[in-house]
Formats: C-alpha cells, structure tokens, sequence
C-alpha cells in the first residue's frame, strides 16, 4: 500500500519533503552545511562508514532518533487527504532526528576520530548547535497544523484498484504516474512527474519510500 509524505504492494510508501538538495548535488555553503566551529567535515553530521544506526531506515545514518512523541496530522479534519495517516516512522524519523528541536543537530554516533562513539550521541559542538524551537527549521513535535507525513499515497490502490484519490496519477493507463522498479535490490516507487512519464527515475521525480505496516 503506498503512502505519502515521508515516514509498494505490501508496503507503503511516502514521499520524504525534508531531505537537502537533489540527488547529484552537494550539500557545501548550503544550509545542510554545518561544518564549522571546529569541526571541518560535512558528512559526520548526518552519514558514518561504520557503526550507523541501525534504527533508522536511512543511509548509514550517524544520529540516534530522538525519542519523541508526535502529533500527526489528521486527514478526517480535512477533505485534501484522503488517506490514512501513521504513526511517525520510516525515513521520517531521520528528517525529525534534526528538524523536531528535541536534539542538538550537532549529535552524532560516531564522531572523528578513533574513540568518538556513543550510540546514545556525542556532542561535537558541545549540543547546542541551532537548538533552538522558535527557527523556522525547527519543526517541534506536533506536525498537525503544518506538516503531514505517514499520508497514504492516493494515486495508487492496494490490488490494482482505483486511486484512493482520483486526482493522482494512476499506475497505468493513458496517464501513467506510479513507477517501480529493481534498483540496487531492493523494489523502490516513485512518481513521474514528466508531462510525458518516461519510466525512468529522475532527479525531478517525486520519490517515495517503502514502509512495512504490519504485513497490509
């Protein structure tokens, strides 16, 4: 079943709005930058060759989650989605182990250096690095009024059905959108968004992300 909004037969997929920039691209002088203050690497804020958290469904991820309690947003408040909502999960919670303002963004597990580990976080900064709830990156624990993750994705019914909301884009047909395909072994969704759907994953694409629900 594919979902919508960061947290697919079987699974679901969500759309991921809170990662930097496209794939291909570099993340230097950009806001996702936070070398500096004697730190002068970029990758250790967020990526580790070794020893990454394995709770966290994200590349080599190198910052423990933060623990907390969310609010979602509620779809039977609003007719705009028509999909069920989940509970925070999936490659969500990497996005939020930065962006919910419950831990420094300078907490990582592994740190430079050959003794920096701790898989409950090191501060390389001394864990104060942007901590601050009242800036606009930091999106606090209710995602209610602002940002709806965990969405059942609309243009795709589980079986082959009917869009779950007739405004997407349906799986076949004359207006192709939903895409899968084997990609480094593992099956991944996403959107194609060109005027003429090529098949093809592109930067431009609205990529989704597999998410178990208990086996539906």
């Amino acid at each position: 079943m594919p979902v919508a909004c960061y947290s697919g037969m079987a699974a679901f997929a969500t759309v991921m709005t809170l990662v930097g920039p496209a794939q291909g691209q570099g993340i230097d002088a950009t806001r996702h930058d936070l070398s500096g203050g004697g730190v002068d690497q970029i990758c250790v804020f967020c990526h580790t060759p070794h020893a990454a958290n394995g709770d966290v469904e994200a590349p080599v991820w190198n910052k423990p989650a933060s623990g907390a309690t969310y609010t979602t947003y509620d779809s039977s408040i609003s007719a705009t989605l028509d999909g069920a909502v989940l509970a925070v999960g999936s490659v969500s919670i990497a996005c939020l182990s930065c962006h919910d303002g419950t831990q420094s963004t300078d907490i990582v597990i592994n740190g430079p250096g050959r003794a920096a580990y701790d898989p409950a976080g090191i501060a390389l900064r001394g864990g104060n690095r942007f901590l601050d709830p009242d800036q606009s990156y930091t999106l606090g624990v209710d995602l209610s009024n602002d940002h709806p993750i965990g969405v059942q994705y609309g243009g795709y019914a589980p079986g082959g059905g009917l869009p779950i909301d007739p405004g997407f884009k349906t799986e076949g047909g004359a207006n192709p959108g939903l895409q899968s395909a084997d990609i480094n072994g593992q099956t991944q969704w996403w959107v194609d968004t060109e005027i003429t759907p090529n098949g093809t994953r592109d930067k431009t694409d609205m990529v989704l992300y597999a998410r178990d629900n208990g086996g539906t």
